[in-house]
C-alpha cells in the first residue's frame, strides 16, 4: 500500500494548513504595525499572543492593531515620569522595560512592588497623607492600563475594575486626576465592545459615563464635561449602529451638541474636532434617513466651522473624511432643492476625496464616490441645457461598476445600475432618443428582478419597483411620441 500511513505526523489537515497561513501572515502585519508606531516586535506579539491563541479566531484587523500600539505608547510614557521615591522609581523602570520586551506578567509585578512599598505598611489608606494616595492610585492606574494591553474581554475587565480603584483611591487628593480615571474606566468598558464585539462594553459604559457627567459642570469643568459627552456620544452612536436602533443616534447628536457649547477650539482642538465630525456624521445620517433638512443644515455649517480651523496636512484622512460628508449633505440638500449651486460644490468635493482615493488599495471605496458623483451629475444635468453633464454622470456610474460587480456586492451593483438607468432614460428625454429610453428601462427592470433574487434585497427592490413605475411612465410618452 503507497502513500503515508494515518496519522503520519507529516500528513497536514486542512486546519494545521489554515493555522501555518495564519502564522504566515501575522507575522509580516505585527513587524509592519510596530515599525509605524515605533515599538517593540516583542511587545507587538505579547499584547496580540491572547487574541491568536483563541479557538478560531481570525487574524486581528490593523485598526486594532493600531488602537493596542496607542494603548502601549501611552503607558510607556507613563512608566517614564517621575513618580515616587527612588526604589518606586526603579521599580517603575524596570516595568517599563519588562513591557518593552513583552514580559507584562514581571511589568506587573514591579508594579504591584511599588504599590507596596508606597503603602509602607499601612492598613488604613484613607488614614495617608493626600500626596501618597496620590502615588498609590497613579500606580494602580498603571496597573490598569498593563492589564488593558492584553486582547481578552477579561483583561479589559480587570483594567476597568483597577481604573475604578485608582479613581477611589486618588479622590479628594486630585479630583480633576480622579475624574480622569473614572473616565479611563468607562472608556475600557466600551472597548471591550469595540475590540472584541457584542453590546455589553457598550451597556456598561453608558451608565458609567452618565454617573460621571452628574458630578460635572459645562462652564467649571469645561474640557472634563466636554471629553465625557464625547465619549458618551461615542458608546451611544457605536450601540445604536450595531442595533439599528436610531434613537440611540439621537442621543448620541444630542451629546456631542452638548459637549460642543461651551468649549472653544483654543481649550482643546483635537477634543473640539472629534466632537465636530462625530455631530457632523451623525447629522447627515440621520438627515439622510429622517429627511430632515435642518439637520444637513447642521451637518454643513458644523463641517465648514471645523475644515475652517484644519490644515489638510494635519490629518489628511479624517480631513478627507470631513470633506466627503460635507459634500453628501450638500449633494442630499441640492437635490431636495434643485440648488445648482450646492450640487456644484458637493461635486467639487466629491471630486477632491476621489482625486486622493488610492483606487488600487481602497476599490469599494472608489466606487462609492463614483456612484455618488454620478448621482450629483444626473442632478445638475437636470439644470443644464447641454446633455454633456448626463453623460458625464452616465460614465461615472459605468466607473462605479467596475468594481461594484454583481460577484462582489450584488445590491451595490443593482443600484448603481439602477442609478445609471435613470440617467440614460433623462438623457433619452432631452435627446428624445426612443432606442436609450427602452435600453434604459429595460436596464432598469433587470436591476429590479436582480435586487429581488439577492439576498436581504427586498427593501432595495420595493424601492427600485416605485422607481421603475415612474420611469415607465416616462419612457411610455417617450415611445409614443
Amino acid at each position: 500500500m503507497s502513500g503515508r500511513a494515518r496519522g503520519d505526523p507529516s500528513i497536514i489537515g486542512p486546519e494545521q494548513e489554515a493555522a501555518i497561513s495564519q502564522s504566515d501572515q501575522i507575522a509580516p502585519l505585527l513587524a509592519r504595525v510596530a515599525g509605524h508606531r515605533g515599538i517593540s516586535p516583542m511587545a507587538m506579539a505579547a499584547m496580540m499572543a491572547d487574541w491568536l491563541r483563541r479557538a478560531g479566531s481570525s487574524l486581528p484587523s490593523e485598526s486594532l492593531l493600531d488602537r493596542k500600539a496607542t494603548d502601549f505608547l501611552a503607558l510607556a510614557a507613563r512608566l517614564t515620569a517621575t513618580l515616587g521615591d527612588t526604589e518606586i522609581r526603579r521599580l517603575r523602570g524596570e516595568a517599563a522595560k519588562a513591557i518593552t520586551e513583552g514580559r507584562f506578567p514581571e511589568a506587573d509585578k514591579n508594579l504591584a512592588q511599588a504599590e507596596l512599598h508606597a503603602i509602607g505598611g499601612s492598613s488604613d489608606l484613607s488614614a495617608l497623607p493626600l500626596e501618597r494616595r496620590l502615588l498609590i492610585g497613579e500606580n494602580r492606574a498603571d496597573r490598569a492600563a498593563l492589564s488593558f494591553l492584553r486582547t481578552t474581554a477579561e483583561a479589559y475587565r480587570e483594567a476597568a475594575a483597577r481604573f475604578g480603584e485608582a479613581s477611589a483611591l486618588i479622590g479628594l487628593a486630585a479630583i480633576d486626576r480622579s475624574r480622569d480615571t473614572a473616565l479611563d474606566q468607562a472608556k475600557t468598558l466600551a472597548r471591550i465592545s469595540e475590540d472584541f464585539g457584542g453590546r455589553e462594553g457598550y451597556d456598561a459604559a453608558i451608565p458609567a459615563l452618565r454617573r460621571l457627567l452628574e458630578g460635572l459642570d459645562s462652564l467649571a469643568d469645561t474640557v472634563a464635561f466636554a471629553e465625557a459627552q464625547e465619549a458618551l456620544a461615542a458608546s451611544l452612536d457605536k450601540l445604536g449602529a450595531l442595533t439599528s436602533d436610531a434613537k440611540l443616534l439621537d442621543q448620541a447628536l444630542t451629546h456631542c451638541r452638548a459637549g460642543l457649547e461651551d468649549l472653544r477650539h483654543d481649550e482643546a482642538p483635537a477634543l473640539w474636532r472629534a466632537l465636530k465630525l462625530r455631530l457632523g456624521r451623525l447629522a447627515v445620517n440621520l438627515g439622510v434617513s429622517q429627511k430632515d433638512d435642518n439637520l444637513l443644515e447642521e451637518a454643513v455649517a458644523t463641517y465648514a466651522t471645523a475644515l475652517a480651523v484644519w490644515k489638510r496636512s494635519d490629518d489628511e484622512a479624517r480631513w478627507l473624511e470631513a470633506e466627503h460628508m460635507i459634500s453628501r449633505a450638500r449633494a442630499t440638500l441640492g437635490r431636495r432643492r434643485s440648488d445648482l449651486s450646492l450640487l456644484e460644490r458637493a461635486f467639487n468635493g466629491l471630486n477632491r476625496v476621489s482625486q486622493a482615493t488610492d483606487r488600487g488599495r481602497t476599490p469599494m471605496r472608489w466606487a462609492e464616490l463614483q456612484d455618488q458623483m454620478g448621482s450629483v451629475l444626473a442632478a445638475m444635468g437636470e439644470r443644464y441645457s447641454e446633455p454633456v453633464v448626463i453623460e458625464e454622470a452616465i460614465a461615472a456610474f459605468a466607473a462605479a461598476l467596475e468594481e461594484y460587480r454583481q460577484d462582489r456586492a450584488p445590491l451595490l451593483w443593482v443600484q448603481t445600475r439602477a442609478n445609471q438607468a435613470e440617467a440614460m432614460l433623462q438623457l433619452a428625454r432631452r435627446n428624445k432618443d426612443k432606442a436609450l429610453a427602452q435600453q434604459a428601462l429595460a436596464q432598469l427592470m433587470a436591476a429590479t428582478q436582480a435586487a429581488l433574487k439577492a439576498a436581504n434585497g427586498s427593501a432595495v427592490a420595493a424601492d427600485l419597483q416605485k422607481r421603475l413605475g415612474a420611469a415607465g411612465v416616462v419612457a411610455a410618452k417617450l415611445i409614443e411620441s
